[in-house]
């Protein structure tokens, strides 16, 4: 409240000024009284009041002053620490395997994002894979990718795909490839178990769960061959249907309701060639 004339203040100040003094006058809890008079008797309220007047000079002079929850603060801190430190852990043990350039066949000039790389040099494309980066093989080449214990996926030549994620170790176990054109040949392994690895063409949906399969873009639409095991196959929009061993599904682009039939004979020799190859690399972790 101002202790200024009355004079020198404004209607709304003069209104403020008389709404506090009509205003009902606090009760001391009656606790609190008896606590007072307890302290007043034996003397404790002096050491009170001289604390109460260390803490006031304290702040004045620019001094932290300490409340109760003062020694609780560093243990909330390091609290606090300790929980980032641990989620950071979770989240770099949790990430999968990383991609690793497994082989190459032929010569030429792939592009992975933006960034041309000779296929002779095997180290610096290792180096250049990234998920999410869009990679294009030359015609005439193939080159293969291997997250160990994972997945192995040949690219072969004149493909365009976007790499997945690897598969998480206990969770963002869903990934997701793109094929824009060309032939992806796929196998998981022991690690892939409980994952999910989602290949999206320009006209359909392909959910791998554990298996052996091509997935081919040409220019009448999406063909997925599986060798072993089983795998979701859609057209964009439509229901999903299931393709087991031996079988193919073809997803036209011109609308035309999918076909299913024998998986192409021409697959059967690349595909167990690569399930072979597994074997003897993508279980070395």
């Amino acid at each position: 409240m101002s202790h200024e004339p009355p004079e020198t203040l404004t209607p709304g100040e003069a209104r403020a000024r008389d709404a506090l003094r009509q205003l009902p006058r606090p009760e001391a809890d009656p606790a609190f009284r008896a606590r007072l008079k307890r302290e007043f008797v034996s003397g404790s309220i002096t050491s009170l009041l001289g604390d109460a007047a260390r803490r006031a000079a304290g702040a004045g002079s620019g001094r932290v002053v300490r409340g109760p929850w003062a020694a609780w603060a560093p243990r909330l801190a390091w609290a606090a620490a300790a929980a980032a430190i641990v989620a950071a852990s979770v989240l770099a043990i949790n990430h999968g395997p990383r991609w690793q350039v497994s082989g190459v066949t032929g010569s030429g000039i792939a592009v992975v994002g933006q960034r041309p790389i000779p296929l002779e040099h095997v180290a610096e494309l290792a180096q250049a894979l990234r998920p999410g980066l869009r990679i294009q093989v030359p015609p005439g080449a193939s080159l293969e990718l291997t997250a160990p214990g994972t997945l192995m996926i040949q690219v072969a030549a004149g493909t365009e795909m976007a790499l997945p994620e690897s598969p998480g170790r206990w969770f963002g176990r869903r990934v997701t490839a793109e094929v824009r054109r060309g032939e992806l040949r796929i196998t998981t392994g022991a690690s892939f178990h409980g994952a999910r690895l989602a290949v999206n063409t320009p006209e359909a949906r392909v959910e791998v769960t554990g298996t052996t399969l091509a997935v081919i873009c040409e220019p009448m639409g999406t063909c997925v061959c599986v060798l072993e095991g089983r795998v979701g196959v859609a057209a964009r929009g439509a229901s999903m249907e299931m393709v087991t061993g031996g079988h193919r599904r073809f997803v036209f682009n011109d609308g035309r309701p999918p076909e299913m039939a024998e998986m192409r004979a021409t697959e059967r020799a690349p595909l167990g060639e690569l399930r072979q190859r597994a074997g003897n690399v993508m279980e070395r972790r």
